[in-house]
């Protein structure tokens, strides 16, 4: 047993590594829409990892498990940045790659609702992975307008909004009550908040890309200018983002459903998964494994001899003895089976012998 869970714990830490080399590896070498299909596969793929990663033990392996896969994933979504080439300002920011950053901040989500939210800021954290993915493409800083401050900007705001995200919602995703609008009100209260947070990553890199702009007054000329582009990322960002979360939310419920898992929390907000039917399903073993079932045919067969009459007095006593011994046995060591039918037996045998020998 203990070492085909030692096994588990292997393949999952191998399925992490695999995944997350698998996106560091795979992201940049698409484009187009064919790009977009294949980081959409893999976002679908790190999201399945998370289940997979629950099974190791070791904290700190599981930790440093999602700070990898966090790392991968958001390096994914750096690629993605670059899917769309039209010309425009906010080319970066556009409809698909925006689809492929909410689902990392999701599986943030995901992994506080499976796991924990600790291993979600773990993976959060690592939303800087877009910016440096960027930077690592050119090995400059022309994606910032080679300005190294706005590049320190950039590295806080992407990791903030992952964080926000998990922050904000980790209560929510975690509640064993599961209310469909409760959970839709606090995505989109979530969406909103950090929406600003948003907006300041893409003016910063719009802005750092503008030369000629390098007084304030010149930013908020821009972004009067630009306000109608502002409009729509900001319906880019909430769409993608409340559709993808509430598919988490959604696809955890009625798998939990689906296999009659039950979630339990453990003092220290650990996650315990059962499966009630496995449960249901030993049971009903252990109920055609009866424990009493010897000693009530033991009495049975007592019981025959005696209305025989083949029995004298001192041997019921003796064999009545050896019964309540045995059943008291039986009785301290299990909870189940027929009990109450062979306690109810002995004091019917018990009654008998008593008025056969009065």
């Amino acid at each position: 047993m203990n070492k085909q869970k030692s096994i588990n714990r292997i393949i999952a830490l191998l399925c992490a590594v695999l995944i997350g080399i698998t996106n560091i590896y795979v992201a940049p070498i698409y484009d187009g829409t064919s790009g977009f299909m294949v980081l959409f596969v893999l976002m679908v793929l790190t999201g399945l990892a998370v289940p997979v990663i629950y099974m190791i033990p070791s904290r700190a392996v599981k930790f440093a498990a999602y700070i990898f896969l966090g790392f991968s994933a958001y390096w994914a979504v750096g690629a993605a940045t670059n899917l769309e080439h039209t010309g425009d300002i906010f080319d970066s920011f556009q409809f698909l790659p925006m689809v492929i950053f909410a689902m990392a901040n999701a599986i943030v989500i995901l992994i506080a609702i499976v796991d924990s939210p600790r291993y979600g800021y773990g993976f959060a954290g690592m939303g800087l992975a877009v910016m440096i993915y960027n930077v690592t493409r050119t090995w400059n800083l022309d994606y910032v307008g080679g300005k190294p401050d706005m590049l320190l900007l950039t590295f806080v705001l992407c990791s903030l909004i992952p964080l926000l995200w998990c922050y904000l919602l980790a209560g929510t995703a975690r509640s064993l009550r599961f209310s469909a609008a409760n959970r839709f009100y606090a995505t989109m209260k979530t969406g909103i908040l950090t929406l600003s947070v948003f907006m300041i990553l893409a003016a910063t890199i719009a802005i750092s890309q503008i030369p000629i702009i390098d007084e304030f007054s010149e930013v908020g000329v821009f972004i009067s200018m630009m306000g109608g582009d502002l409009l729509i990322l900001c319906w880019y960002y909430l769409l993608a983002h409340v559709v993808l979360v509430m598919v988490v939310f959604f696809a955890n419920h009625l798998i939990l459903n689906a296999f009659d898992i039950e979630k339990t929390f453990k003092d220290n907000g650990a996650v315990i998964y059962r499966r009630l039917a496995a449960e249901d399903d030993e049971e009903m073993e252990n109920e055609s494994e009866n424990p009493y079932s010897p000693i009530l045919s033991e009495m049975k067969n007592f019981q025959i001899e005696l209305k025989r009459g083949e029995l004298n007095r001192l041997a019921c006593v003796q064999e009545i003895g050896k019964f309540r011994n045995e059943l008291d046995l039986l009785v301290s060591k299990y909870d189940y089976g027929s009990r109450d039918d062979a306690e109810e037996l002995l004091q019917q045998i018990e009654k008998n012998v008593e008025f056969s020998f009065r």
